[in-house]
């Protein structure tokens, strides 16, 4: 199954669900199931066994004495029919219980309804897998299955006990699971403030597990107390309790509590099935973990052979006493004042000693000395460091900090690390965790819906022969007239009861209380004639299509004033804003008023809009009458939820309201249990170290922000790594605390939290929310009410002038613009939205392409249009003398008769000539790869425009010329193209169009350079001729335009949530993130000191010119601002410095205090999840659901790949299908063949493996710090490894000869030698001319790529390696985005270079990262590619005067605002449109590569060696040999299918046929011997599939055998059969025919 068949099937799943657990059966044919025998019968040839009820009379029984004996009966017959022989039958084929009669499921419906005194009561088991086993049943309320052990209960209580009974009712009954959920909750407070609490507890949980232990037993027989799981539990607590008394747990404690907690699970059957499957889930994850951890620690020991020890290199203060005997280098190294110190940074500066790496300041020198920086955690020292910085950059946690010191210390070069092999790398990582883990919802999806399509053909086969049954007997009684007397008899008196029910009930509601009928007349508004009058036309009003438009435009001006505020405001705007607010108030609430009025009370509430509606009128109300109440301000804030009243008409903002509302369930109450869980923890844990080692992570001894000194902070601590940053943190608790305890306990809330928080965005994903329904005709309100409108308005105009109005635009329609005319505009429900039929107007526009030019977009009408049009550009091309076409179009040669001129004689012939010479050219493929060189070589010429350039004159008269050249080749290109095309065809192409701007720009270029006008900005549109030269930048674009429609439609909904969250932010922030600032300390002045900005006025007016009132850049003083901070919060790490200032907020104009406002973080924990998380998956939800479109517009086809891609991947997806090497034959030379059985045996593959692993424990264990010893030892261990390595070599390459080098891994082991050989010889010439020798260690590990060979041939690892070929799969779609990528980075560089070039330092803009060189500015662009930080580089932009310097040498050091921003915005937008699209390609691909029709394990080379072997037996082609032979004849096979000597065991256990004489046949060995080769489930399946055929192909006749394998004989099991011989002989020998 496809991921789009998932995808597409989301709405059929749902309602195959709602069907299968509706299956229900009346109570007539469940009388008639259970008591006739035939039906019973029938039933039970269709082996529909686990859906029928069991035999008698009665559905539910009762558990007695005699039911115990027969299941022991069950028992004791079950333990006989097992032998020695069909235990491994058994075992293999075990029933398995009924997936609809799980424990702790619902009944299902179609057993009937239980009695209600049969509640809580022992029952036989209805699942036949428990008839045989010593279980009872008791359903408890809400008949949900419960389980018990059949023995007794601590061989004690029998299940008939009365006590155990008791026991039973107890721990079914609902109040005892909500008493122990209160003993939980209350637990944890109850227990710091009454110690003595805790032996209540203590006795509460040991009361719980007798009862439990009591009712199920303990450990022996099923369904006991310790073979639940969740049992565990009360162990733990009750043991800690214990524990507790005596000795002090300290912070083992925790235990008690995380076991504490999880027991909520247990009270909750929903909770605790969700956490069940999350937990098997995980399981699957195995494969994904173990390559996980592989490829981490091959990156993190590619990290460690580059950069061991160069994070601590620094810059050194020089000393003059340095020659002196008496100066001590090592403490002048290691002492931190000698160390240079960027202001604001706690740690030193770190430098290189490379030509490209961050150099030092006058009188410092690079020297390696001291720490590593942030408390020495940020290092590639060890393995262990280099894994938790590679795990940091996996994970993007401030690895824009971790690139930014490699690059320092290491140099600008290697920027080729990061982007070839260790993004990449982690790209792979987490691309194929997040498709596992997709899968994985699919796998589970299926097996669910597979078992709900098997109950439901269950169902319908039952209700099929009741069907027949109930006809059969109603044929045999229409014989017997007096029965249907009787029966004619009944139904009359029961309609003649009915019918006096219906009057007894008219009469008691006319003889209701008078209040009664006062009360319901006043709610549905029928109180008196007058009232029923003005009802009725306040009805009519609102039902009216312009009543409803003006509501809307009414709700989108209000929102417009409500966006409007900002600070400051003058006095008159702010009086303005005032009084439209209380316009729409009254407008609001008089529209409230029509609706109660002419809908009544009752049907006003019905409608959930209008509730909603109904609490925004109050509480504006509310907030209009308190507006002067402190602390009532905070409801001016609710004000702009009025926004979300337009989903009423306004579907997609529907949809996301419904996926939010659908977020409230199991799953999301599970996360925020684990979050509040882990909250207690940290608390626990870490309170105490914080509190009493402060002040080693701060040097005034004050905790920082985030800390875990009590619960509020430690739960957005716990917050703040769900969202991925905890690194900063876990090195302040590494600081305090016990380093193992911290990463422990952070990288299980990361993983635990991760893997939460992914399956939630799943589920959200995958549910069924739609849009509008396909069958409603309705399917877009508001376009209806404009037309509507549009046709009402005109008609009253012209009804005013006293003339009649004719609707042109609906002639011919009268009648049904009458009937349509005064629909009234009602909110969309929920069963009215889909998500298909918003596309359904998405036009996708197209153009008509130039011949030389390759279409943009595929035609929408049908695919062949496309292979006609794609043929007849081919035959095109192919001939030799193409004809143009014609240069205009029509009505230019209408309007311009003189320019259509005879093309057969005269100047017209010259012309047409010229014009076909032309086309040739412009067709000719080295003209296309000339113009392409001339494009990559303009783009190319844009690096050397930097800051210096005007100190290179040469250079620069170099890049004029070359741009007038440029200039002139793309000109004489169009010339060509308009005569060889014309202008006609040209003007059609979107691409064509692209060049010709483009063009025109660099012509007002060139004129404005000659006027002296500068234009360098607008060389950087040179980059956008690229994509129309490649196929696939072109076809990621095509996908992109595509998605466009919908995803603006889809933004447009982003913004007005983040419109709603930014105008929040206003009124709870605008005018508070000012502060007075000391520019001398560069620090704040305390709130004590300056107040607020009267008094930081005031000592500036008093001439402290440190002194200076300052605003955060980025601050909620406007809604556009606020824009921007929202989306540094939902896209930056600068989130938290928005926080920050938004927690130290006072009032306005005030200076801030530390946390004084600590609760407005909820503001930003709101906005986080409701505007990043829930709008992220609205936004994937629309482009995997275009693309979906799309794809099937293909049919099918990949979007993201050209043809010949396609065609690569099918020929790749073929190859690894089938066996990836051939056999290499064994040599003839007996001392070769013995050397070649040494090469190719087990267990001298299994040696390199270990010999292979050794060497990677080896470069694991080195370390920066090591001594000379260990250096010495680990040397020669890489020399005996070597030398090992070289002897395999020698011995494979005499053994296996020429095939050595057909195989892909024995030509990485043969580089990998030869660089090892160059490195031990050559090392210190290397280093000191060419390469660092760190380079050739890496290339040591390029052997561990050869351990995936092996993975197709272990049977765990098969998974592993079908993700590597997925990845692999995926690998030509990610190239072209993969290229779009890269020129969108390339272009963006040299916009920012042109722009950004003299920026002040300030912020992330320093020395190395800015925008002065091409170098530094596509180092910067990279860094914020996974949009982390790219705030630090906005921030001096956004920069204005006195901030920044204007008169400075020109052009200044200050930015154009507005430009930064559009730049920032636009770069990181595309970049995660881009990134989404990379994972989508990765999950559909390993869906894709997932299914099982993809591999063919059987292939043509197999047989061909199988019937080669077997005719060195079978000279004279009799095709049987004697069984003797057998063993030598399977060890001369070769693999897979070889079975080395000694097998005669195994060959025993084969159990083949006999033929008189001892003979066997070639066909059944085979069969026998391939079925056991691949024995996967889904590899035997397709092996019998092609034997299968081969045989049916081939086979006319058969008989039975006389005798048998000695097995056969021996154990007698298995029925005798023989086949023919003359057949079988005919069957081989075709095969071997048709292989020959």
């Amino acid at each position: 199954m496809s991921f789009f068949d998932f995808w597409s099937s989301t709405k059929e799943r749902g309602a195959l669900l709602r069907r299968a657990n509706q299956l229900r059966l009346n109570p007539s044919q469940l009388t008639l199931l259970l008591g006739d025998n035939k039906i019973r019968a029938a039933l039970q040839d269709d082996s529909m066994v686990s859906l029928l009820p069991p035999v008698g009379t009665e559905v539910f029984r009762h558990f007695t004495t005699a039911s115990q004996e027969v299941q022991q009966q069950h028992v004791t017959g079950a333990k006989e029919r097992k032998t020695w022989k069909n235990k491994w039958v058994t075992q293999k084929n075990l029933p398995k219980p009924a997936a609809h009669l799980e424990t702790g499921k619902s009944l299902p419906l179609i057993y009937g309804d239980l009695p209600p005194q049969l509640l809580n009561t022992p029952l036989e088991d209805l699942d036949p897998f428990y008839q045989s086993r010593k279980t009872f049943m008791v359903l408890s309320k809400g008949n949900i299955i419960n389980r018990f052990s059949a023995d007794s209960s601590c061989y004690l209580l029998s299940p008939f006990n009365p006590l155990r009974t008791l026991a039973i009712k107890t721990l079914l009954h609902p109040f005892f699971s909500i008493f122990i959920l209160l003993a939980i909750l209350g637990f944890g407070v109850l227990e710091f403030k009454f110690p003595v609490v805790k032996y209540v507890y203590m006795a509460i949980f040991v009361f719980e597990a007798l009862v439990k232990v009591v009712a199920g037993g303990f450990c022996v027989g099923r369904f006991t107390f310790l073979r639940d799981p969740w049992n565990w539990l009360d162990i733990i607590i009750i043991s800690t309790l214990l524990v507790s008394q005596f000795v002090d747990l300290g912070k083992f404690a925790v235990l008690m509590t995380i076991s504490l907690l999880l027991k909520i699970f247990t009270c909750s059957r929903g909770l605790k099935k969700t956490v069940e499957a999350l937990v098997q889930s995980v399981k699957r994850l195995y494969c994904v973990i173990i390559l996980t951890l592989f490829c981490l620690s091959i990156l993190a020991m590619i990290g460690l052979q580059l950069f061991m020890g160069t994070l601590k290199n620094k810059c050194v203060i020089w000393s003059m006493n340095t020659n002196t005997t008496e100066f001590d280098f090592h403490n002048h190294t290691t002492s931190p004042e000698n160390y240079y110190y960027i202001p604001g940074h706690p740690d030193p500066l770190v430098c290189g000693n490379q030509s490209d790496a961050e150099c030092c300041p006058d009188g410092f020198t690079c020297v390696k000395a001291g720490s590593n920086p942030n408390f020495g955690y940020t290092s590639y020292d060890s393995f262990f460091w280099s894994l938790m910085s590679l795990f940091r950059l996996m994970m993007h946690d401030f690895w824009e900090g971790l690139m930014q010191l490699t690059l320092r210390t290491a140099g600008k070069s290697y920027l080729i690390v990061f982007l070839f092999v260790f993004f990449p790398g982690c790209f792979f990582l987490l691309s194929l965790i997040l498709a596992v883990v997709v899968m994985t919802r699919a796998e589970q999806e299926e097996t669910r819906d597979a078992e709900a399509i098997q109950r439901e053909e269950e169902f319908g086969r039952i209700v099929e022969v009741l069907k027949r049954r109930e006809e059969e007997e109603q044929a045999s009684s229409r014989a017997e007239t007096p029965e249907q007397q009787d029966s004619l008899q009944k139904k009359k008196s029961a309609g003649i009861r009915a019918t006096k029910q219906e009057y007894v009930e008219e009469a008691e509601e006319h003889h209701r209380p008078l209040c009664c009928t006062c009360t319901d007349a006043f709610l549905k508004g029928d109180c008196c004639g007058c009232w029923r009058w003005l009802k009725q036309q306040f009805h009519t009003f609102i039902t009216n299509p312009f009543f409803d438009l003006v509501i809307i435009i009414c709700i989108i001006v209000s929102t417009i004033f409500t966006a409007m505020e900002h600070y400051p405001m003058m006095v008159e705007f702010m009086e303005t804003l005032v009084i439209a607010e209380l316009v729409f108030r009254v407008i609001f609430a008089a529209e409230m008023i029509i609706k109660l009025v002419a809908l009544g009370l009752h049907g006003y509430f019905q409608v959930r809009w209008h509730i909603f509606d109904f609490i925004l009128v109050i509480i504006s109300l509310v907030q209009l009458g308190l507006a002067d109440v402190e602390g009532l301000s905070l409801l001016h804030s609710f004000l702009p939820f009025r926004v979300f009243r337009l989903a009423r008409w306004w579907p997609m903002l529907h949809m996301f309201l419904k996926i939010v509302w659908a977020s409230v369930g199991n799953l999301t109450l599970v996360l925020f249990i684990t979050v509040f869980m882990f909250s207690v923890a940290g608390v626990q844990l870490f309170q105490s170290d914080y509190k009493a080692n402060v002040c080693r992570i701060s040097h005034d001894c004050q905790l920082p922000r985030w800390h875990m000194e009590d619960f509020f902070h430690t739960f957005m601590l716990v917050f703040r790594v769900l969202c991925g940053l905890c690194l900063e943190s876990l090195w302040d608790c590494m600081e305090v605390s016990n380093d193992g305890m911290c990463v422990t306990f952070f990288m299980i809330v990361l993983i635990v939290g991760k893997l939460l928080i992914l399956h939630l965005f799943l589920n959200l994903l995958f549910i069924n929310v739609q849009l509008v329904d396909s069958e409603d005709k309705t399917t877009n309100i508001l376009q209806s009410t404009m037309k509507q409108t549009r046709t009402w308005i005109p008609k009253r105009i012209w009804t005013l002038w006293g003339k009649n109005y004719a609707d042109q635009d609906h002639k011919g329609d009268t009648e049904k613009d009458n009937k349509e005319e005064y629909l009234a505009l009602s909110s969309v429900s929920s069963d009215q939205l889909t998500l298909d039929d918003n596309h359904t107007n998405m036009a996708a526009w197209e153009a008509p392409v130039a011949v030389a030019e390759i279409e943009f977009r595929t035609p929408e009408n049908a695919e062949e249009k496309e292979t006609q049009h794609c043929d007849v550009m081919q035959k095109r091309k192919d001939e030799t003398h193409p004809e143009p076409e014609d240069c205009c179009c029509n009505s230019c040669y209408i309007c311009c008769p003189f320019l259509e001129i005879d093309t057969s004689q005269g100047t017209g012939r010259v012309w047409s000539n010229f014009r076909r010479a032309c086309l040739c050219i412009v067709q000719h493929k080295y003209f296309e790869g000339f113009i392409v060189f001339i494009i990559l070589l303009s783009c190319a010429a844009l690096v050397f425009e930097d800051i210096y350039l005007g100190h290179r004159p040469v250079l620069q008269r170099v890049l004029k010329m070359a741009d007038l050249v440029f200039t002139f080749v793309f000109l004489v290109e169009m010339l060509l193209k308009w005569i060889a095309f014309g202008f006609k065809k040209y003007f059609t192409s979107f691409w064509c169009w692209l060049d010709f701007l483009i063009l025109d720009v660099s012509l007002f270029s060139l004129m404005g350079n000659m006027l002296g006008y500068t234009s360098r900005p607008l060389r950087a549109l040179r980059t956008l001729r690229v994509p129309s030269r490649f196929k696939g930048m072109r076809v990621v674009l095509k996908v992109l335009a595509v998605t466009l429609p919908s995803m603006f439609s889809m933004l447009l909904v982003i913004l007005v949530i983040w419109l709603v969250f930014s105008v929040i932010g206003v009124n709870l922030f605008a005018g508070k993130f000012s502060y007075c600032y000391n520019e001398t300390s560069e620090e704040l002045f305390s709130f004590y000191v300056v107040n607020n900005k009267t008094e930081c006025f005031s000592l500036m007016d008093q001439n402290f010119s440190e002194v200076n009132w300052k605003t955060w850049t980025f601050n909620f003083d406007n809604v556009g601002m606020g824009f921007l901070s929202l989306l540094i919060m939902g896209t930056s790490s600068g989130w938290m410095d928005i926080m920050y200032a938004a927690v130290d907020s006072r009032q306005v104009e005030d200076q801030p205090h530390y946390e004084i406002n600590v609760y407005m973080y909820l503001y930003f924990i709101c906005f986080i999840i409701i505007g990043c998380f829930f709008t992220l998956n609205l936004f994937i939800r629309v482009i995997i659901d275009t693309i979906h479109q799309q794809r099937h517009k293909f049919g099918g086809k990949h979007v993201f790949v050209t043809d010949q891609q396609q065609k690569y991947l099918s020929t790749i997806k073929k190859r690894f299908s089938e066996k990836r090497n051939k056999t290499v034959p064994q040599p003839q030379n007996c001392c070769l063949a013995w050397l070649f059985d040494l090469v190719t045996a087990l267990y001298f593959e299994i040696f390199m493996v270990v010999v292979i692993f050794f060497n990677m424990v080896v470069l694991m264990v080195e370390t920066d710090d090591q001594s000379e010893e260990k250096s010495l030892v680990l040397n020669w261990i890489h020399l005996i490894l070597v030398a090992i390595f070289l002897v395999e070599f020698i011995l494979k390459i005499i053994a296996l000869r020429q095939h050595y080098f057909r195989n892909v891994l024995h030509i990485v082991d043969f580089v990998v030698l030869t660089l090892s050989i160059i490195g031990l010889f050559l090392a210190d010439i290397l280093e000191k001319y060419f390469v660092s020798p760190s380079l050739f260690s890496v290339m040591r590990l390029g052997r561990l790529f050869t351990l995936c060979g092996a993975f197709p041939h272990i049977r765990f690892a098969r998974r592993i390696w079908m993700l590597i070929m997925g990845f692999v799969m995926s690998l030509p779609a990610l190239f072209n985005i993969g290229l779009l990528f890269f020129l969108i980075v390339y272009t963006f560089s040299i916009i920012g270079m042109f722009n950004f070039a003299y920026v002040k330092h300030e912020m992330m803009i320093d020395d190395m990262f800015n925008f002065k060189t091409f170098g530094n500015s596509i180092i910067s662009m990279t860094m914020i590619t996974t949009s982390s930080g790219w705030d630090g580089l906005l921030s001096p932009i956004m920069n204005t005067p006195p901030d920044c310097d204007l008169q400075l040498p020109e052009p200044g050091n200050c930015a154009n605002p507005t430009v930064g921003i559009v730049f920032f915005s636009s770069y990181i937008l595309l970049f995660c449109l881009l990134v989404i699209h990379l994972f989508i390609v990765v999950i559909l691909e390993l869906f894709n590569t997932a299914s099982p029709e993809d591999a063919e394990m059987l292939s043509d080379d197999h047989l061909q060696m199988f019937y080669e072997t077997w005719r060195r037996f079978d000279p004279s082609g009799s095709q049987v040999i004697q069984y003797s032979e057998l063993a030598d004849f399977c060890d001369g096979l070769q693999d897979p299918l070889r079975i080395p000597k000694p097998n005669t065991i195994k060959l025993t256990h084969l159990n083949l046929p006999l033929f008189p004489g001892d003979q066997i046949s070639c066909l059944d060995v085979l069969r026998t011997i391939t079925t056991q080769a691949f024995d996967e489930p889904a590899e035997v399946d397709a092996l019998k599939a092609k034997l299968d055929e081969i045989v049916r192909i081939h086979s006319q006749v058969s008989r039975e055998s006389t005798t048998t394998s000695p097995a056969q004989e021996e154990t007698d099991m298995i029925q005798k059969h023989v086949q023919g011989g003359d057949a079988e002989q005919m069957v081989v020998q075709a095969v071997g025919r048709e292989l020959q």
